[in-house]
């Protein structure tokens, strides 16, 4: 009866790990692929969607063993731009509902030039 009670804890004991590490690792990806984007539209001479090409690029280098899918949006304004990465991890829990994924966020000012009388 304590083996019967005990084992479906110990099991997701034993999944629970190398999810953790699929999570930690596709955030980490994620954090680093949206950086680089921001990195790359915040220069003064970036054009409209290379910080989504720059992330994606990113992405796709790492294969698709940690990340199953993902999408990249790059927003833009007058002195920043942002770049979010969004990713699903694979499933190791067997749970019904349990969908994990990241959604990371890097916002970045842009370079502009400025003088004396425009700030």
């Amino acid at each position: 009866m304590e083996w019967a009670v005990l084992f479906p804890v110990i099991v997701m004991l034993l999944f629970a790990g190398p999810q953790l590490a699929l999570w930690y690792f596709a955030r980490e990806a994620a954090d680093a692929a949206a950086h680089a984007g921001a990195r790359a539209a915040s220069t003064l001479a970036a054009t409209d969607g290379v910080g989504q090409r720059t992330a994606e690029d990113y992405l796709a280098q790492l294969g698709t063993g940690s990340i199953t899918s993902y999408s990249v949006n790059e927003a833009r304004t007058a002195t920043s731009v942002s770049v979010q990465v969004t990713a699903e991890v694979p499933n190791v829990i067997p749970l019904p509902g349990f969908d994990p994924s990241v959604d990371v966020t890097v916002e970045r000012a842009t370079e502009r030039f400025t003088t004396a009388d425009s700030p």
